[in-house]
């Protein structure tokens, strides 16, 4: 009986400092080993704006959707290098988390992208809009393709848009798809506040049930059987303020950022160069910042995005 219980004694003590330690461990380990969630995991907890997801409209965008999981799974990887970032600013502005996800529509997060029209950048902005928005476009610098200035400007342009509306996100991006005029003409004509009543664009009609398609299926991925990518949780780039020009393949050369990474966070310079005058910036890597600075010396400052 001594014998057992000295055993069990032992084996209690072990127990003991083995929870302990674990604990320690716990509250001192990083937190990226803590917080193991996909970007898309959180937001998806944050879509709380009513997706309309049994109506026929929204219905039939979910069905397209589905129908092409492939291409989902890739524009919604495409977002990697700058979702955290636009989440980060929807929140920090109220704004419902759904409207982080416009690009999607807009540009299928391609900073690149050209429509027809002229448009152009993550959220397609127009040259009359962006000029509105006090966003430069000249032909060696197109501001609209800026991700940090084309982000801010379309949030702050859908803020007004919500407010315009009084809280209807139906008719504001609506409104960001058509412009508020044609949105603001409709109602006056038929009386109705509701999207799906008014008489719009066909494109119109199809864009907003689209987005609460996309958003209806981030939200609930095991519903619709859809495998969303495991992007990071935590900033992608920081933004350098520099006092001179620098080419974007000087600091590929000497930072081993690759010439395809540096454009896809800096397409706004055409020429592939940054100017010194203006208060123009770079979007760097968070793992190569140390590096760049070092490069630029002391002609550099910085802010984490």
């Amino acid at each position: 009986m001594q014998l057992l219980l000295t055993h069990s004694k032992k084996f209690l003590i072990v127990a003991s400092l083995s929870c302990f330690l674990f604990i320690i461990w716990l509250n001192n380990a990083p937190i990226s080993i803590l917080s193991t969630d996909s970007i898309w995991e959180t937001i998806g907890r944050e879509l709380n704006l009513d997706h309309k997801a049994e109506t026929p409209a929204v219905q039939t965008e979910i069905h397209k959707l589905l129908a092409d999981q492939g291409k989902l799974y890739s524009i919604l990887q495409a977002a990697a290098p700058y979702i955290y970032f636009i989440h980060q600013q929807t929140q920090d502005r109220g704004l419902p988390t759904e409207m982080a996800l416009i690009p999607v529509l807009e540009s299928e997060f391609n900073p690149n992208d050209h429509s027809k029209r002229g448009a152009t950048g993550l959220w397609q902005l127009m040259p009359g809009t962006a000029h509105d928005l006090g966003i430069k476009v000249k032909p060696s610098y197109d501001g609209r393709r800026n991700v940090v200035l084309s982000t801010k400007a379309a949030l702050a342009y859908l803020n007004d848009l919500g407010n315009l509306f009084k809280g209807n996100w139906d008719l504001a991006l609506a409104a960001y798809n058509c412009g508020q005029a044609k949105i603001a003409s409709a109602i006056r004509r038929t009386g109705s506040h509701s999207f799906w009543n008014l008489p719009l664009p066909r494109e119109t009609k199809v864009y907003v049930p689209k987005l609460l398609a996309i958003a209806a299926i981030i939200k609930n991925p095991e519903k619709y059987g859809v495998q969303l990518p495991p992007i990071t949780n935590e900033p992608y780039f920081t933004e350098l303020q520099t006092n001179k020009s620098v080419s974007l393949a000087r600091i590929a050369k000497s930072s081993g950022i690759s010439m395809e990474t540096l454009h896809t966070l800096n397409p706004d310079y055409t020429y592939g160069s940054v100017f010194n005058k203006g208060g123009y910036s770079l979007l760097v890597p968070v793992n190569k910042v140390q590096t760049v600075k070092n490069q630029l010396a002391d002609n550099i400052s910085s802010s984490q995005r």
